[in-house]
């Protein structure tokens, strides 16, 4: 696939969209590192995408915004004026993308004519499946976008739209457990071996859905993929070396380096389960990305899991979220100060102390940042012309 580079200068950004240089405000930077993951890693083309472009509600005849990112299925698409493919909202990486973000962005492009709407701050990103009969009454979290390629075949397309990703606490409470029957029928695991094995799986998962930047879905099929390419490129050399492991050791291998740090896995631990167990449970997982996916769902989950699984065993009991809110809040914690929890089981409480200091800061950075840009900028900043932003903006870099 194409590469994009991304050219900087004195405080503005190259836009290639617009064939223009913008200032490199928080959200700019992350419009224009999208498009590039767009370009390298889906192979759409810039000349079938356009940046800031206004959509209109048609239906009512009123309504009116700016899409940051539009994509076609083609440059013919784009050229013959045809509907949107895909809509893309993008926030600074410093906003925590809200509820209501995700319905407007949902409206614009379903305004649009778009089967897909995409939301992001860089660190977070998620896909919708756009019903453009029907206002959203609950948006439908897909786990992917398709390619460039896989655009323009409608059953691929249906297909990635028909994988939805509703995450929820109970459904993922459910999946664990029916994991952990695989592993009790198919290699007879007591109950806390069969969790540390599902834990092992889901860690692969969690650590190749982030180095794809949530862009691409850990799959049973793609396991079998790069299980295809070790065995018949890279095993036979390691067998002359006197090394031979199945590949899902040989992943699970990579993780534990990747986690090294985080001391999640003994040095010399491996896989103790069958093949088939372990396909059987990629397979399970696979309608979820685990990349996006909020750590305190997660911890939620596992609770749940845990509770009914081991409670009696291993004696394991956990807090209840409405008392964890409740005791955070009243410690009220601040940035700089310690927080520790000796028995921390899931981390819900660390969690919950982290994401309130969290919005504590985010509050002060966005206070901070809005005395200041009215200060530099004025009132009325919004209403001036690109080129008037840039002459303001080199004034400060002078």
């Amino acid at each position: 696939m194409s590469t994009l580079e991304i050219r900087r200068e004195n405080g503005k950004i190259y836009c290639p969209l617009t064939s223009s240089w913008h200032i490199e405000t928080p959200e700019e930077k992350v419009r224009q590192e999208y498009i590039k993951n767009l370009v390298e890693s889906y192979g759409y083309s810039l000349d079938q995408m356009a940046q800031e472009i206004k959509v209109t509600n048609s239906q009512r005849g009123q309504g009116q915004a700016r899409a940051d990112i539009v994509i076609w299925k083609s440059k013919n698409d784009k050229d013959a004026g045809k509907s949107a493919f895909i809509v893309v909202e993008c926030k600074a990486e410093n906003v925590r993308i809200r509820e209501e973000d995700y319905y407007q962005g949902y409206n614009y492009a379903s305004w649009a004519g778009a089967s897909f709407f995409v939301t992001t701050n860089e660190k977070e990103t998620k896909y919708f499946n756009v019903d453009k009969e029907y206002l959203p009454k609950e948006l439908v979290e897909v786990v992917a976008i398709p390619t460039a390629e896989e655009a323009l075949v409608d059953k691929k397309v249906k297909e990635i739209l028909s994988k939805t990703k509703t995450f929820t606490r109970d459904d993922f409470t459910k999946m664990l457990r029916t994991c952990h029957n695989i592993i009790r029928n198919n290699d007879k695991l007591s109950p806390e071996a069969a969790f540390d094995e599902i834990s092992k799986i889901l860690f692969m998962k969690i650590r190749y859905e982030r180095d794809k930047n949530g862009g691409e879905v850990f799959t049973l099929k793609k396991y079998q993929q790069l299980e295809a390419d070790y065995e018949r490129y890279t095993r036979p050399t390691l067998k002359k070396q006197g090394i031979d492991l199945p590949y899902m050791q040989i992943l699970f291998n990579d993780t534990k380096d990747k986690f090294r740090e985080d001391h999640l896995f003994d040095e010399n631990d491996s896989i103790k389960i069958r093949q088939n167990s372990f396909e059987q449970i990629l397979q399970k997982l696979q309608v979820y990305n685990l990349s996006d996916t909020q750590d305190d769902v997660k911890g939620i989950a596992f609770e749940q899991f845990l509770g009914t699984t081991f409670r009696g065993e291993l004696g394991q009991f956990f807090t209840p979220r409405t008392i964890v809110n409740f005791m955070t809040h009243v410690l009220d914690p601040k940035e700089g100060e310690t927080i520790c929890d000796p028995t921390c089981g899931s981390g819900g409480f660390l969690i919950k102390a982290f994401e309130y200091v969290r919005e504590q800061i985010e509050g002060e950075i966005k206070a901070t940042k809005a005395a200041l840009r009215s200060k530099i900028e004025g009132d009325h900043y919004e209403d001036l012309s690109e080129k008037e932003k840039l002459a303001i903006n080199e004034r400060i870099m002078e």
